[in-house]
């Protein structure tokens, strides 16, 4: 039961996916933000009584491979949600939080037992959008030494990276930017993290787990785009606090 924490794009990309017409899918979303062919989309509608809980029901009666539910928001969702992920079905959704970790926690807080939690859930992604360099008026741009500190880079990264910035042209319109960069995190659920959900320690201690396990973060995945010359530092600092 994959899980994301910053909105709904990567469920409309995995959905996609696995949309072969070989699978029945199904969705209760608040809005629909994109209509997918093959795939049956229900709309929430809180005036008439059809929340995410009560459309979830409705929908697993229809017996679907695949369902995605645009949210998470309470404790019943998500404790159906569970049941449905235990019972054979591939389920995704999103939570709104920080961090991927803190979807682990906001799920025991909500009052899902942990056992059947942690048999349900396969893995998180947590999702954030950067700027991308505009490519018409992009140059090189080494970052100077305040910058390279807030960002925590060391000499060696500074000197194997190619650090760009867009000058600003007409075709990003005098910004330096052009299009957006989606930098996301995957969070395998392993043997590991499974006990540590059990024993329900804090989101830091999972944290420390998966980064043992060789779990990567979204602060080093965007700190890469940036040394690759995709993003600037200044634009990473400002949607990811590296401080």
């Amino acid at each position: 039961m994959p899980h994301g924490s910053a909105g709904r794009p990567w469920t409309y990309a995995a959905l996609s996916e696995t949309n072969t017409g070989e699978r029945k899918i199904i969705t209760i979303e608040d809005p629909v933000e994109y209509e997918l062919a093959g795939v049956l989309q229900i709309p929430v509608n809180d005036k008439k009584g059809l929340t995410f809980a009560r459309g979830l029901r409705s929908i697993l009666r229809h017996d679907p491979d695949t369902v995605l539910v645009g949210e998470i928001r309470d404790d019943e969702t998500a404790g159906i949600a569970v049941q449905a992920a235990l019972t054979g079905h591939l389920v995704m959704s999103s939570v709104h939080t920080n961090t991927a970790f803190s979807v682990l926690e906001r799920f025991l807080y909500m009052g899902v037992e942990p056992a059947s939690f942690v048999e349900a859930l396969q893995g998180v992604v947590a999702q954030r959008l950067v700027r991308r360099i505009c490519e018409h008026c992009a140059r090189d741009d080494r970052p100077d030494a305040e910058l390279a500190g807030k960002a925590r880079l060391t000499a060696e990264q500074l000197r194997a990276g190619r650090f760009r910035k867009g000058r600003g042209c007409e075709a990003c319109r005098g910004t330096g930017f052009h299009g957006r960069l989606a930098l996301a995190e995957v969070l395998r659920i392993d043997d590991a993290l499974k006990d540590a959900l059990l024993r329900r320690e804090s989101a830091a201690s999972l944290r420390e787990i998966a980064r043992r396990g060789g779990h990567v973060g979204v602060r080093e995945i965007a700190l890469e785009n940036a040394a690759a010359g995709l993003t600037t530092l200044q634009e990473i600092l400002r949607v990811i606090p590296l401080g």
